[in-house]
């Protein structure tokens, strides 16, 4: 529909005239006879025989790799276009000529700030019910954020300082699809790996009573038949990364791989391995170079800086490890244990922050012109990966089923996860919807959790698609009972 024309002409001293063959003249004029929109660059002299067969013409003045980044910024409105040019070309194109274009903006469309009564109520009775002390809550329809902001307070203490934008939570178990989900997005689209690859191929010792059969599809899926959950910061034996590790490697298999759902966070452990091991690059490098830098998450990280505490919401009064009121560090235990850094938890985030990762995955790996994913990658990752009969799991993602947090209207190609800590974020292609809810539910200790926490977070995803007038209820989700 639409041609880019690349010129190249070196400036070269006492060679004559520096322009273009007369064949490729003749091309463009031909080009323009077919009446196919051109966009021109000319990379080194600007000069050609006749400027009247280009409707665009971009002059670069140079050809080497910062120029050639710079012409691709500017062709897809990335940064604004307002030089002038140096030279006359001619009596029409001369010396101080310029057409300013502004950068476009294809991150978000408008931003609008709707008011959603019937949702604000029930948070607000969550909050006057003990349940959290604030929440930060994000909403997006049809591209354009429709919601943004904070409610109540980090804790229940006396001047505790208000929910804002800015508030920064433990994720939790959202690390799963912002971390390690994502990387091997990359890895297996750069063909460094493949979801039916053994995992042993990656750890030679993960060997012996069915091991060697466990495949990268089936940690993504938690059905590789590895051990759910293992308490390693209460044993004195275990205190590094490496430790840990060799003991998830070592443990025999609960069940034959493909034939069990267990959600297993030593699974994400040994994908962050292989991750690693493939890439040669860590994974807190991997998640800052290949997602959060391009996409300007500023907000999410591992291990904050304490000069962000101020901003970081606590989460629990730990009584049975630390003995602290746990504030700017890791609350799932064993990722503390470890360092701070695990593909199963780990990673704070603003619901800002989380927002434009949910709308660079439903624009289909695209946002603010960055192609982070190419769209096949994101289908193959977001809808159900069938490894076992009726289970909601994508890969690394999670889809609607049963009660399911993100409420009662998700459409079937919605997919999802949610954090230990009181987080949710659920994306529905369909209805082109995007509904992040971060909490502290935790605090001041998990008991004040489980399980009233669940059914206040259905209902306030299910009043926020109410609101939006969405309200097909899925057959396949189910009310919880207090609802």
């Amino acid at each position: 529909d639409q041609a880019v024309v690349s010129l190249l002409v070196r400036i070269q001293m006492d060679k004559g005239i520096s322009t273009i063959d007369s064949t490729h003249s003749i091309l463009l004029s031909e080009l323009q006879k077919l009446g196919i929109p051109m966009v021109t660059f000319s990379f080194g002299s600007p000069y050609l025989p006749s400027y009247k067969m280009l409707e665009t013409y971009v002059c670069t003045f140079g050809y080497g790799n910062i120029t050639m980044q710079a012409a691709a910024d500017a062709l897809w409105g990335r940064i604004p276009i307002n030089g002038l040019l140096p030279v006359d070309l001619n009596s029409t194109y001369f010396r101080g000529f310029g057409i300013s274009k502004k950068k476009r903006n294809n991150s978000w469309g408008q931003r609008m700030q709707i008011d959603f009564p019937d949702a604000w109520g029930i948070l607000d009775s969550a909050m006057k019910n003990n349940i959290f002390p604030g929440a930060q809550v994000f909403i997006a329809k049809d591209g354009n954020i429709v919601f943004s902001g904070g409610f109540g307070h980090h804790t229940y203490d006396n001047g505790s300082p208000p929910v804002t934008v800015e508030s920064i939570y433990d994720i939790a178990s959202i690390t799963k699809v912002l971390s390690i989900t994502p990387v091997i997005m990359k890895l297996l689209s750069r063909k460094q790996l493949s979801l039916d690859q053994p995992g042993y191929h990656f750890l030679p010792d993960f060997t012996g009573g069915n091991k060697e059969n466990v495949t990268i599809r089936h940690l993504l899926t938690h059905s590789s038949g590895i051990k759910s959950y293992h308490r390693f910061f209460m044993e004195e034996k275990f205190s590094s990364r490496k430790e840990v590790l060799d003991e998830s490697i070592a443990m025999d298999l609960e069940s034959p791989p493909g034939n069990k759902f267990s959600y297993s966070d030593l699974g994400m452990i040994l994908l962050m391995e292989i991750a690693e091991r493939v890439s040669r690059s860590s994974l807190d490098d991997m998640t800052r170079t290949w997602l959060y830098r391009p996409l300007s998450m500023h907000s999410t990280m591992y291990r904050p800086e304490t000069a962000l505490l101020s901003k970081i919401v606590p989460t629990e009064y730990d009584s049975l490890y630390r003995n602290m009121l746990v504030h700017g560090l890791v609350h799932d235990e064993n990722t503390y244990l470890i360092g701070g850094v695990s593909s199963h938890a780990g990673l704070f985030s603003t619901a800002k922050d989380l927002g434009v990762f949910s709308q660079m995955m439903l624009n289909t790996g695209l946002y603010d012109w960055k192609r982070i994913f190419k769209p096949e990658t994101v289908d193959l990752f977001t809808k159900r990966a069938n490894v076992l009969e009726g289970s909601s799991r994508c890969l690394g993602w999670d889809s609607p089923s049963g009660k399911a947090s993100g409420g009662v209207y998700l459409s079937a190609s919605s997919f999802g996860h949610t954090g230990f800590t009181g987080t949710s974020l659920w994306i529905d292609p369909e209805n082109a919807v995007i509904v992040i809810l971060l909490t502290n539910a935790v605090h001041p200790n998990r008991k004040s959790k489980d399980p009233v926490y669940y059914n206040w977070r259905q209902r306030i995803h299910s009043s926020v698609y109410e609101t939006l007038g969405i309200m097909e209820k899925n057959p396949s989700i189910k009310w919880r009972k207090s609802w």
